[in-house]
């Protein structure tokens, strides 16, 4: 890049590098939706409507993550009042509505089955009921998030929120490649919480961003927080390792989607 026009851009890098995220959390959605769209397409050409489950089995160890990320926020939740009752994996089926008395959450997705889900009781009216239900209900992201950084690990040697320009540690193994991106893939396929599942956290939601919101405006009044050009480096850099990581995820999606439209192509002849 030419001096001048680098120097005309640095002013904006921070803001452009804090946008990066969501031009590429969408950028990803996109092509998770079309890789979907790919297998589904493979799976009903092949063995007709019971391909369209192919997605569903080939996320099986994202879903194995996201239910046990339900089910160890509630077991921890015990002291509270809340109970395990039910995990159920693998079982294709409908959709059902449960009682007052007890919540169950799904792994994620558009489509009205479910393939996991865990079920739970606990005591109506009280501030830990709302607490634990948003705690369990976004627990998968949390879970997702940590295994996914796990696996980056198992799979390069490297920390996912470490900038590197080597692929793989000095004296790694590079078999670890050949089933990492694929758990990797499978395990953020599931990491976003449900429908089901935001709507039973949403007032623990709702409540912790009015008070991290509240938080902020109070520590500017006060002055503890100054909006400056280093809180907008800080700021930045930050983002700039949640780039990274969604970076790695899309060239993992490019891969996978570039062999799924291959064999799309191939079984339409």
């Amino acid at each position: 890049m030419d001096p001048s026009q680098a120097a005309q851009i640095k002013p904006y890098a921070p803001w452009l590098i804090i946008a990066g995220v969501f031009v590429l959390f969408i950028l990803l959605r996109v092509t998770r939706r079309e890789l979907r769209a790919r297998v589904d397409e493979i799976g009903y050409r092949l063995i007709g409507s019971r391909g369209l489950f192919i997605w569903f089995w080939m996320n099986a160890p994202g879903v194995i993550v996201h239910e046990l990320s339900h089910a160890l926020a509630v077991l921890l939740l015990w002291p509270w009042g809340f109970r395990l009752t039910n995990v159920t994996l693998f079982r294709i089926r409908q959709v059902q509505p449960r009682g007052r008395d007890s919540r169950s959450m799904r792994s994620g997705g558009r489509q009205p089955l479910q393939l996991g889900e865990v079920q739970y009781s606990r005591a109506e009216g009280r501030i830990m009921t709302y607490v634990g239900d948003g705690l369990s209900g976004t627990a998968p992201l949390f879970g997702g998030i940590a295994m996914f950084s796990f696996l980056y690990w198992v799979a390069t040697g490297y920390n996912i929120w470490d900038f590197h320009l080597q692929f793989l540690r000095p004296g790694w193994p590079w078999w670890t490649l050949l089933f990492a991106p694929y758990l990797i893939l499978t395990v953020t396929s599931e990491l976003w919480p449900s429908r089901q599942d935001w709507r039973g956290a949403r007032y623990f939601v709702i409540c912790v961003i009015i008070a991290a919101v509240v938080i902020v405006i109070l520590l500017w009044l006060f002055k503890l927080l100054v909006f400056n050009d280093t809180t907008l480096q800080a700021i930045s850099s930050i983002t700039m390792h949640i780039d990274f990581a969604l970076l790695v995820l899309l060239a993992i999606d490019f891969v996978f989607f570039l062999g799924a439209e291959l064999l799309a192509r191939a079984v339409r002849r």
